[in-house]
């Protein structure tokens, strides 16, 4: 008996893309033969499912896609924006499995059932959505595993990004080399440096990790995780700052952020999960406007007219009732000047499945963007030019019964 893997998802994988399976064996020319897929979760000694494959008639091989066994299993880490560590664990947004193949057929007019023939070694999935043509060539290892300064946060934000100086935001990555502190420095508006701090992060450990990357965020650390320099670490004078890791060496891409507040409108900043399974933010410069709208239900109902011997009437008296009335809110908000790499970064966002308006220290859930299409901008035929969203948020407000 032999069950061969001859091919296999990549050792970190997006979730949301297929995740086969190639097998052969031995035994595919027995009565009833199919292949037995246990796949085993984060470490698990107990088997999430088993599944049954049937063998390809064409080749009698056994093609499985493990995808939605495991998507079920992921959810998300957004960042808190009452975050006063300098890293957190990302413990919804990555997870292990191991998968066991076996076999069944007919042994003697009885099915019988050969588990764990062959064992795969541990992989990882990643809360993660790509397009076909990334997903091809997908190779997260490559990109996104911090060994050197070539290495990315996970995140297609274009640098230089512009933030608000109380806006909440993080980085996130992907830990091989141990990252023994992360630097901070921050640039006044002539470009010169004003302060360098180093941070923490050994208490997290996790396979993805996150650090605070906007200003509000930044200011929250506490004060046991600095290694050199002190709060605050973003005040009036910083016009700029940049981030990297460091790991006996730069082991990071430098992220650099621009500190921008608005000139006459109020500004709003939308944190948004992102293709590659983490959260990104953007703040939107020119201001909002609100509609509410509003759903009413009605009932007519009987007066009793008679009072004592007399019949009374009266102005106030209401012959229709409102026994519903539910209220929800839709915001607008316009960006200002944008490029064309951010422009394409932002259709990240009104693709998103979980976005959230920052209101202070709170974060409001928001149900969807209404939009159904975006047109992608270029800067050769198109020049200048601005977002526009419309935000359903994610609740209704409901009225008093009349």
């Amino acid at each position: 008996m032999a069950v061969t893997i001859e091919d296999t998802p990549k050792d970190y994988a997006p979730v949301y893309n297929k995740m086969e399976y190639l097998l052969s064996s031995t035994n595919s020319g027995n009565t009833d033969f199919s292949y037995l897929v246990d796949i085993y979760i984060n470490g698990s000694g107990t088997k999430t499912v088993r599944l049954r494959i049937p063998i390809r008639p064409s080749d009698s091989y056994g093609l499985v896609d493990i995808h939605r066994v495991l998507e079920a299993t992921l959810t998300s880490d957004v960042g808190s924006t009452k975050m006063t560590a300098a890293s957190a664990d990302t413990s919804n947004s990555v997870l292990t499995y191991i998968v066991k193949f076996g076999e069944e057929y007919d042994v003697a007019g009885t099915l019988t059932q050969f588990p764990d023939l062959t064992v795969d070694s541990t992989r990882y999935a990643i809360n993660a959505s790509v397009e076909k043509q990334e997903f091809i060539d997908w190779d997260f290892l490559a990109d996104y595993d911090m060994t050197s300064s070539a290495d990315k946060f996970i995140t297609n934000m274009p640098d230089n990004h512009n933030v608000s100086i109380n806006g909440h935001g993080w980085l996130y990555f992907k830990e091989k080399t141990v990252v023994t502190y992360y630097e901070i420095e921050t640039f006044d508006s002539a470009g010169t440096t004003i302060s360098t701090f180093r941070l923490d992060p050994t208490a997290t450990s996790g396979t993805i990790q996150y650090i605070p990357s906007a200003p509000e965020t930044l200011n929250g650390i506490g004060a046991g995780y600095f290694l050199a320099g002190a709060q605050p670490i973003i005040t009036s004078s910083v016009a700029s700052y940049t981030i990297f890791l460091y790991g006996g060496g730069v082991i990071s891409e430098t992220r650099t952020f621009v500190i921008k507040e608005p000139c006459k409108f109020n500004a709003n900043t939308l944190i948004f999960q992102n293709k590659l399974g983490m959260f990104d933010d953007f703040t939107f410069y020119n201001g909002d406007s609100s509609t509410h709208q509003i759903e009413r239900k009605q009932m007519k109902v009987n007066i009793d007219p008679v009072s004592g011997t007399s019949l009374s009437y009266s102005m106030q008296e209401r012959e229709k009732v409102q026994y519903y009335t539910k209220q929800t809110e839709t915001i607008k908000l316009m960006s200002d000047w944008i490029t064309e790499e951010e422009d394409a970064w932002l259709l990240e966002l009104i693709e998103s499945p979980e976005i959230y308006l920052q209101d202070g220290d709170t974060l409001i859930a928001v149900s969807n963007i209404k939009a159904t299409s975006h047109t992608k901008k270029k800067e050769a035929r198109d020049k200048l030019f601005k977002l526009e969203v419309e935000l359903e948020l994610g609740y209704d407000n409901y009225r008093q019964r009349g």
